[in-house]
């Protein structure tokens, strides 16, 4: 039967191999970090290499007011009494909605020692 794969055994084959590979990674990453520089002044663009395959780049986008929305200030929500809570929940000024966090796909980070 065979050995059973360790959370260590995992953390040091990644370690190994990120030691091993740590100049085309590093490369990697400032090719990409280049490309999204030229997109800033050349916009999203796509490039096709025969037989290789493509490479897609878009520029990052500052964060931008789209529109507007109406607010409730909670604290003055809870402040009402509960009369004039539900008139205005009747009236459909007001609907209350589940408050959802966005899901997070987790991460790994790998630094090695110097």
């Amino acid at each position: 039967m065979p050995k059973k794969v360790t959370r260590l055994d995992l953390c040091r084959e990644l370690l190994e191999l990120r030691a091993k590979y740590a100049d085309p990674i590093d490369r990697m990453d400032a090719i990409k970090s280049e490309l999204k520089l030229l997109s800033r002044k050349d916009g999203k663009f796509r490039e096709t290499i025969a037989g290789l395959g493509y490479v897609s780049v878009s520029p990052e986008t500052p964060e931008r007011v789209v529109g507007e929305q109406p607010v409730i200030d909670v604290a003055n929500w809870q402040g009402l009494k509960e009369a004039r809570r539900e008139k205005l929940l009747a009236d459909g000024l007001v609907s209350i909605q589940p408050i959802i966090k966005g899901a997070y796909y987790g991460r790994v980070d790998v630094k090695l020692q110097a």
